[in-house]
C-alpha cells in the first residue's frame, strides 16, 4: 500500500526546483542520476533495489515532489526504508538531492523529523545526524561543501542556517571579489551609493556611546534629495541606531552603526553577527523580523527596513510570550531568548513597512496579532536535520549568556 503524503503536509511541500522538461515533456531530474554500483543486484527482503528506485524516481520525475517528500511516500518495513535510504545517501547526488530537498523546506524540518522517524524507526542511525560518519552526517557535509564551493553569493550561504564561522564567510567573499572587504546584500535602490557615503560619514558624527540623549539631527541634502534621520537613544551599548527618511520616494530605513575597530562576524552584540541571524530571517521571508538590506563588515553599519513603531500591548513580560508572539523564529530552527524587555518588539501590522505583507505567512500573522523584532542579538540556531560542522559553522553567542 502506498501512503498519500501529500494528504498528512502543507502543499508548497511539493515544489521541485529541480525538475525541467525535456522536448518530449518527460520530466527528468537536472543532475542526479547515480545509482550504487550494486543497484540492479541487491535486494532488501526480496524487494529489489531497482525496483525502490523505480517508484522513488516516479515520484521525483513525473510528480515533480521533492526528494525527501518522495522518500516520505513509501511504505515498506523499516529494515527496508533504513537500508534504501543508506544506498540513497551513500551515492553523493542522490544524497545531495536528497538533503537540498530538507535545507529547502527550513519551516518543515519538525514535520520531516517526526515523518522519518515513523519511516525509519526511532532507533536509526539516520536520525542520529550529529554523530560523524553515519551516511546522513557523511550526506550533509558534502551537501555543505558543494553548497560553498559553488555559491555565487554570501546571501546563497546564509540561506541555509545562520551560524557560519566569520572567517569561513570572510574567506568565500575573497574568493568571490577578490579582496576581503566583506558585503551582505544590497544598498536600497533609492540611496545612491555616493550618497550613502556621505550620510554614514554624516552620522557618524551624531554617534554616542553608552546612556544616550535625546536629540535633533538636521536633514542632510544630497543632489536635491533630502534624507531626515531620528535618532533612537535605547539601548546603553556602543551601537548607534538611527532612522533614516527619504521623503521624495516614500521611503524608510534604519541604519545601525558601530565603530570599525569593534567589527566581528562572531561576537555578542557585533554588527556582521547580527547580519547573519537577520539575513537569515530576511532570505527566508521572515515576517517577526526587521529585513536586512545591506551589511558593510568593513564600515561596520547595517541598513534595515523600517518598521513602524506600533507598541504591543501585553502586560505579561515572559520569554514565553515573546515566543509566541514570534513563532516563525522556531520554525526556522531560531529560539530567541531576550528577557531584558520588548522595547524591540512591535506590533505586526499591514502599516508595519512596505513589503511586509510579501513575507511567508503574513496575512495570517496579522489574524494571530503577531509581533516584530529589530533587534535579534539573544538568539541561538539549532536544527537537528542540519548538524554542524566546525569547520564551516559556529554556535551564535547568545549575548543573554553574558549576564548570567
Amino acid at each position: 500500500m502506498k501512503v498519500n503524503f501529500a494528504l498528512n503536509s502543507p502543499q508548497y511541500l511539493y515544489k521541485n526546483t529541480q525538475i525541467k522538461k525535456t522536448n518530449n515533456s518527460e520530466p527528468q531530474t537536472t543532475s542526479f542520476s547515480s545509482y550504487p554500483v550494486n543497484y540492479y543486484s541487491n535486494s532488501f527482503k526480496g524487494i529489489s533495489l531497482n525496483k525502490l528506485y523505480d517508484e522513488y524516481n516516479w515520484y521525483i520525475r513525473h510528480d515533480g515532489i521533492p526528494a525527501i517528500n518522495s522518500f516520505l511516500k513509501m511504505e515498506q518495513p523499516k529494515e527496508v526504508m533504513n537500508e534504501f535510504l543508506t544506498a540513497i545517501l551513500s551515492a553523493k547526488d542522490r544524497g545531495y538531492e536528497f538533503i537540498d530537498s530538507i535545507v529547502n523546506q527550513p519551516r518543515n524540518s519538525d514535520f520531516i523529523k517526526n515523518m522519518m522517524e515513523k519511516r525509519l524507526g526511532s532507533d536509526s542511525q539516520h536520525l542520529m545526524t550529529f554523530i560523524p560518519n553515519t551516511p546522513y552526517y557523511n550526506a550533509y557535509q558534502n551537501f555543505i561543501e558543494t553548497k560553498f564551493q559553488n555559491a555565487h553569493t554570501i546571501t546563497e550561504l546564509i540561506k541555509i542556517r545562520p551560524d557560519w564561522r566569520g572567517d569561513v564567510l570572510i574567506e568565500k567573499f575573497k574568493s568571490l571579489a577578490n579582496h576581503d572587504r566583506l558585503k551582505i546584500g544590497n544598498i536600497p535602490r533609492v540611496i545612491p551609493k555616493e550618497h550613502l557615503k556621505e550620510i554614514v560619514a554624516y552620522l557618524r558624527d551624531k554617534m554616542e556611546i553608552g546612556l544616550k540623549s535625546d536629540k535633533k539631527i538636521d536633514n542632510l541634502v544630497l543632489d536635491g534629495k533630502t534624507y531626515e534621520f531620528k535618532f533612537f537613544t535605547e539601548g546603553k551599548s556602543s551601537k548607534n541606531v538611527f532612522g533614516v527618511f527619504i521623503p521624495s520616494a516614500g521611503k524608510k530605513y534604519v541604519i545601525k552603526m558601530e565603530s570599525p575597530c569593534n567589527r566581528s562576524l562572531d561576537k555578542p552584540f557585533a554588527l556582521g553577527t547580527l547580519a547573519k541571524i537577520d539575513g537569515y530571517l530576511t532570505v527566508n521571508r521572515s515576517r517577526n523580523s526587521a529585513p536586512l538590506c545591506y551589511y558593510d563588515h568593513v564600515r561596520n553599519f547595517s541598513i534595515y527596513k523600517y518598521i513602524e513603531h506600533i507598541p504591543v500591548d501585553d502586560n505579561d513580560h515572559e520569554i514565553s510570550t515573546i515566543r509566541k508572539k514570534l513563532p516563525d523564529f522556531k520554525l526556522l530552527g531560531l529560539d530567541y531568548n531576550d528577557t531584558v524587555g520588548f522595547k524591540n518588539l512591535f506590533k505586526l501590522d499591514s502599516k508595519t513597512s512596505d513589503t511586509h505583507y510579501k513575507l511567508e505567512g503574513f496575512n495570517e500573522a496579522l489574524d494571530k496579532n503577531e509581533w516584530v523584532s529589530v533587534d535579534n542579538d539573544h538568539v541561538t540556531y539549532g536544527n537537528r536535520l542540519q548538524p554542524s560542522l566546525s569547520k564551516y559553522h559556529s554556535p551564535l553567542p547568545n549575548a543573554m549568556g553574558m549576564f548570567f
